[in-house]
């Protein structure tokens, strides 16, 4: 595992893999150091593979957790989306089969 670069990282965010330059980079560990303002990372790219690990003060950790939420927040819209979709294809399907007479009563009765 390398060491992290703090120039370069600092300024692209902790978010961007100073290899492939994806906006994927995770945390994979973390700890707060003897001086309570630090943080040591472990960070993971998903796409390279890329690991480094770095200590960093609480206004680089915040504007990491910060891109995470963001990243939480786009996959969660995105979910949704993909949710809704699906559900209107299965409405969709239950309303032809509905109109083709493809399903009775008997299809909703109890096995016992």
């Amino acid at each position: 595992m390398r060491q992290a670069r703090h120039q370069t990282e600092t300024s692209t965010g902790l978010h961007v893999c100073p290899e492939c330059r994806s906006r994927l980079v995770q945390p994979i560990r973390w700890e707060q150091t003897a001086e309570r303002t630090n943080w040591r990372l472990w960070r993971r790219c998903p796409e390279c593979g890329w690991e480094a690990e770095g200590v960093y003060g609480e206004r680089e950790i915040d504007s990491f957790d910060e891109e995470l939420d963001l990243g939480a927040q786009a996959l969660n819209e995105v979910l949704e989306a993909l949710e809704r979709e699906s559900m209107e294809n299965v409405v969709e399907s239950f309303v032809k089969a509905l109109a083709s007479d493809l399903i009775s009563a008997d299809d909703f009765a109890r096995q016992l």
